[in-house]
């Protein structure tokens, strides 16, 4: 999974999950105000520059997240914002691991579910 890093690295760690139909450029703007965090970026399956074949799943999207957060984030606060249905991976890595994140925005995680049944 190809993902960008942001800001102080001693920061808190800020993980800014992108929607359906585009990658961490949606965030741009974002981590511009965000400069004393260490922001991670991922551009999550099939989207942006992870699209190496594998296929998207919400389960194996959280699972590689959790590593990476566990690989960056150690000793860190640790801070998720998932929008539409990479809300859905923010749900199900705080179901997975209930203590690695201290705080999570979902954003449209039903509208995101809703988009997946449609297609």
């Amino acid at each position: 999974m190809h993902y960008e890093e942001y800001g102080d690295k001693n920061g808190p760690l800020l993980l800014f999950l992108h929607g359906g139909g585009v990658s961490g450029w949606m965030w741009d703007k974002q981590i511009q105000c965000f400069t004393e965090y260490h922001c991670i970026v991922p551009d999550l399956p099939v989207q942006g520059q992870s699209t190496n074949g594998t296929n998207f799943s919400i389960k194996s999207s959280a699972e590689q997240l959790i590593d990476l957060i566990e690989e960056k984030g150690t000793e860190k606060e640790i801070n998720v914002i998932g929008f539409s249905l990479r809300a859905q991976i923010t749900i199900q890595m705080l179901s997975m691991k209930p203590d690695l994140i201290n705080h999570a925005m979902i954003n449209s995680a039903l509208e995101g579910q809703l988009d997946l049944l449609r297609s």
